[in-house]
């Protein structure tokens, strides 16, 4: 019999190596790849070894990690969903104080950091790596109050956010993450009612295409031990489901434009969601994805997707002029550089997550065992 609590922790680890593959995305936009020959810049763009900087590709996974993980604990022992106790306004004050007071705090040092990098930074002379001119484009244009009280209400729509640019994310993640209780209604009737109304919500509608990514991980979740079993009876089907799912996922860059723009996050997605599928039924993987570090990193996810960028473009260009490499040092500088982001994003998330996250997401179920005690849900309960 399947076990009664949905184990989730390795699924956090996958969203923390998403979220240091969009910190290398972002690096490798703003300094170029480390490479010096046409053969390392190919190898490196066009065979899944560009997986540690693909972040379109991550952001299609952290769309559908959110899904399954939002809707996995609903189908613990059947197929069919357990809702006798779910809230939704309970579940939209969890979604809203989970994701808004740290884009806050984030955006308010950001929009700081903003003002200082249009009067400094943007004049500091060149490092080794040398900056491409991508980051200038998006915090090199004057903003004001306007800007901030747009980004505050996460209005920006795909790329238009100005002091946190990557939280275009963000706006989606809120929206589509309240269809999810719609989601898992329609798939608690039938899988081919959910696909119907994704794929009207999206074309005719004009939803983002996202909910696609968002109602892949509910069917995921549904259908979670029956796809576990199914790929663990047959070592062949495990392994296609992994080289599928990395050729998939990958598609973004190793298509070379023989696929259509508009086609690649619907791939990505399934990549994404076939990879899942294979963790899903990996007990190694689970292993190596339950081990300490790499389930603190994704606790701490969230918050090392919201400030790499601050670090990318005011911290990362500090430690390199103060490096003073010259271009014989490229590789080394260029690393160093890399991972310096990464550790200096890590230690900031580490303690957005411990003062800031962790009191939200309290917050955030004490609010909702009081409204549903007080009874104020009452009338809103599926």
């Amino acid at each position: 019999m399947p076990s009664t609590q949905p184990h989730v922790a390795y699924l956090d680890s996958v969203r923390g190596l998403a979220a240091l593959a969009v910190i290398g995305s972002h690096y490798v936009r703003a300094y170029d790849l480390p490479c010096r020959s046409d053969f390392c810049d190919r190898l490196l763009t066009y065979s899944p070894l560009h997986i540690w900087w693909d972040g379109e590709a991550a952001v299609s996974l952290f769309f559908v990690l959110s899904g399954l993980v939002l809707s996995l604990k609903h189908f613990r022992l059947t197929t069919t969903p357990d809702l006798s106790n779910y809230h939704i306004l309970a579940f939209i004050l969890g979604r809203i104080l989970r994701i808004w007071p740290a884009y806050l705090l984030v955006l308010v040092v950001s929009a700081l950091l903003y003002q200082r990098y249009q009067w400094c930074f943007a004049n500091f002379p060149a490092t080794v790596p040398r900056q491409n001119g991508w980051l200038s484009t998006l915090w090199g244009q004057p903003a004001g109050w306007a800007d901030f009280l747009k980004d505050s209400f996460l209005l920006g729509m795909r790329m238009k956010m100005v002091f946190v640019p990557q939280a275009w994310t963000l706006s989606i993640e809120l929206a589509l993450s309240l269809l999810v209780p719609v989601g898992i209604l329609l798939v608690a009737r039938s899988t081919t009612w959910l696909v119907f109304f994704s794929l009207f919500a999206i074309f005719p509608l004009g939803v983002s295409a996202f909910l696609f990514h968002f109602m892949l991980g509910i069917v995921m979740a549904k259908h979670k031990h029956t796809l576990s079993l199914w790929l663990r009876s047959n070592r062949v089907y495990k392994r296609l489901a992994w080289l599928s799912g990395l050729f998939l996922y990958t598609m973004g860059e190793t298509s070379d434009d023989w696929v259509s723009p508009d086609a690649i996050g619907w791939l990505t997605g399934l990549g994404a969601g076939v990879l899942l599928a294979s963790v899903i039924a990996s007990e190694k993987s689970q292993r190596i994805l339950s081990l300490p570090i790499l389930r603190y990193l994704g606790k701490i996810s969230y918050s090392i997707y919201l400030i790499h960028f601050a670090v990318l473009i005011n911290a990362t260009p500090w430690f390199l002029r103060q490096l003073n490499a010259s271009d014989d040092e490229f590789l080394f500088a260029w690393w160093l550089g890399f991972v310096s982001t990464i550790a200096c994003s890590v230690c900031l998330a580490a303690l957005s997550y411990r003062f800031v996250e962790v009191p939200s997401m309290a917050l955030g179920k004490r609010l909702g065992r009081a409204v549903a005690a007080g009874g104020f849900l009452s009338n809103c309960r599926i």
